[in-house]
């Protein structure tokens, strides 16, 4: 969670607050992909974003509170968007973010931001210690890379613009979705 955010305030009671957010940034990412906006950055700093194998939603309440979906597209599928749409919210999903020829795969857990199941990029040094530091600033890259998407969906968020626009292309995405398929 960027530092900023959590100046000033106990940190259990900070993620709690502001755990909503990352969930919004999991449901604002996935419809930015599924629309072709897939790529953030400028330059030789570009990467793009996809979703892949496992998304995890979860709901408040109710006879059903955890659902995991998998498959190569199940992020895409209407059953993530009919979840979405009822209410559900993504908690983690499986990633795969690519910037040239290099690609990490990676689950981003909503809630915390926290990175799991990390696969970096094949390695090209070949001394132990070199291939440490090379380890270690792959993954600062993928850290640096949902940072820029994490502050791109927090710049639109904090704009008046979010509920005019943001807001209805999204239930419009979702909603397109059940019609389609039903």
């Amino acid at each position: 969670m960027p530092e900023a955010l959590m100046a000033g305030r106990d940190s259990g009671e900070s993620l709690q607050d502001l755990a909503y957010l990352g969930r919004e940034f999991l449901t604002w990412l996935l419809f930015h992909v599924d629309q072709g906006e897939d790529t953030f950055g400028k330059g030789d700093e570009a990467f793009a974003v996809a979703f892949c194998g496992r998304v995890r939603l979860k709901a408040l309440a109710g006879d059903v509170t955890d659902a995991a979906l998998k498959g190569g597209t199940a992020a895409y599928g209407v059953e993530t968007r009919a979840a979405l749409g009822a209410g559900r919210s993504l908690r983690e999903a499986e990633l795969r973010i690519s910037r040239g020829d290099r690609e990490w795969r990676c689950v981003l857990e909503a809630d915390t931001l926290d990175l799991k199941s990390v696969k970096l990029p094949a390695l090209l040094s070949e001394e132990d210690d070199d291939r440490f530091l090379e380890r270690m600033s792959l993954l600062e890259e993928l850290d640096q890379m949902v940072r820029v998407a994490l502050c791109e969906f927090l710049h639109r968020r904090a704009r008046p613009a979010w509920q005019r626009s943001e807001v209805p292309a999204i239930r419009k995405w979702l909603a397109d979705a059940l019609r389609v398929e039903g």
